[in-house]
């Protein structure tokens, strides 16, 4: 998880657990939702794209054409609330790639409130940002997997943080 974004984090307590935990991840059983506040309305709808680690501007992000190294990057964005220029929405991670929610939501034209490096197109300009946040506003709201030596389904949920819940209140209030 990106050191900005607030949320939920499972830590493995053994390395047996850990190897567990690790193959969930690996065959994309883990249930993981972030929830995310953007410049401008995305549509709802599914992302797909093969993330290399320079897609041409020294910027991390998707690749075009056929990308040697590159690996599939899966979310699946749902619009919540529409907030006038902004808007609330769920992100469902299909696969784990570093910066997967921040890098498809900037390449799509709908950053987060307050990102600086995935806020801009392939060697645009960067959009801007009138909300003042401090931090990318992406949070990860929900958890879920099977417990590596118990074998229950687990799963958690826990609300964004004070800042979060501000910025989405003012923004709330311009769009009415």
């Amino acid at each position: 998880m990106d050191r900005d974004t607030s949320g939920l984090v499972v830590f493995a307590r053994s390395r047996a657990a850990a190897e567990h935990l690790t193959q969930q991840f690996r065959k994309h059983t883990v249930e993981r939702t972030y929830v995310a506040l953007t410049r401008g309305v995305p549509a709802s709808k599914r992302i797909d794209s093969v993330f290399v680690d320079d897609r041409g501007d020294g910027r991390r992000g998707s690749a075009t054409g056929a990308a040697a190294g590159g690996k599939r990057a899966v979310t699946h964005v749902r619009v919540t609330d529409a907030l006038g220029t902004h808007a609330l929405v769920e992100c469902r991670l299909e696969t784990g790639r570093t910066h997967q929610v921040r890098i498809h939501l900037g390449e799509n034209g709908t950053p987060l409130c307050g990102e600086k490096v995935y806020d801009r197109p392939l060697n645009g300009q960067p959009a801007a940002d009138d909300t003042g946040a401090k931090r990318p506003m992406l949070h990860a709201a929900r958890l879920g997997f099977v417990h590596p030596v118990s074998g229950t389904a687990l799963s958690w949920e826990v609300p964004p943080p004070a800042d979060f819940e501000a910025l989405l209140t003012e923004l709330r209030q311009k769009a009415t």
